[in-house]
């Protein structure tokens, strides 16, 4: 029987194994991508807020959460960009932790867990195997196969969980988005029925004082 201390130590390398290829990056302005929210210190001292809508040519286009308009800065007026943990809309409006919560599924979390314990559990296998057989090692197979598979479980649930947000952050976006338009619709028709009105009014009290002059 295999002791703690061994046990412990295989669930260590085989999550190490999985994260071995992730790293962090410095943020920098090529590193601005689309829907991120970020914050601009210009070099005239001046500071923006929003969300990315584009980068490209060295001109990146977002919605500033100053005015919530679409707006556009050059890459050489940039001095240093901040990545923000807010998440906006595309309308540069936060969109709320307990939004997202409400909003979103666990489908890609438990799909994720499930495949990733199938594949944590091969390669903790692929491990073990050889070990055994070449009496290298005493601890069983199925050891190396159940550690594979938590370790392997847990790394991918935590992407699933976080494919999850993503995708309810998207809905969100395109709701609000969708709701906007509407909206727009909605007040343009309002004023056309306005200007109708008004044309209308106009037309009476002409009519009306054309038969008074009769």
């Amino acid at each position: 029987m295999p002791s703690l201390k061994k046990v412990v130590f295989l669930f260590s390398v085989i999550a190490m194994a999985f994260t071995a290829c992730s790293g962090s990056k410095n943020f920098t302005v090529t590193n601005i991508k689309n829907d991120l929210a970020v914050k601009f210190y210009l070099n005239d001292g001046s500071t923006d807020s929003g969300i990315i809508l584009q980068n490209q040519n060295n001109i990146i286009t977002y919605v500033s959460e100053t005015d919530h308009e679409r707006t556009t800065v050059n890459t050489a007026d940039i001095r240093r960009v901040e990545k923000l943990d807010i998440i906006y809309d595309y309308k540069a409006n936060e969109i709320s932790k307990a939004e997202i919560d409400k909003t979103k599924s666990s489908r890609n979390t438990w799909g994720y867990a499930i495949g990733g314990a199938f594949i944590g559990a091969a390669g903790g296998l692929a491990v073990g195997l050889p070990l055994w057989y070449a009496d290298v090692d005493q601890i069983p197979p199925y050891f190396y196969a159940g550690a594979g598979a938590v370790a392997g479980s847990i790394f991918f649930a935590v992407r699933g969980q976080e494919k999850d947000r993503q995708d309810a952050i998207r809905e969100i976006r395109i709701q609000r988005l969708t709701d906007q338009n509407l909206q727009k619709e909605l007040d343009s028709e309002k004023q056309k029925l306005d200007e109708i009105e008004k044309e209308k009014e106009k037309l009476e009290k002409e009519l009306k004082k054309k038969e008074k002059d009769n």
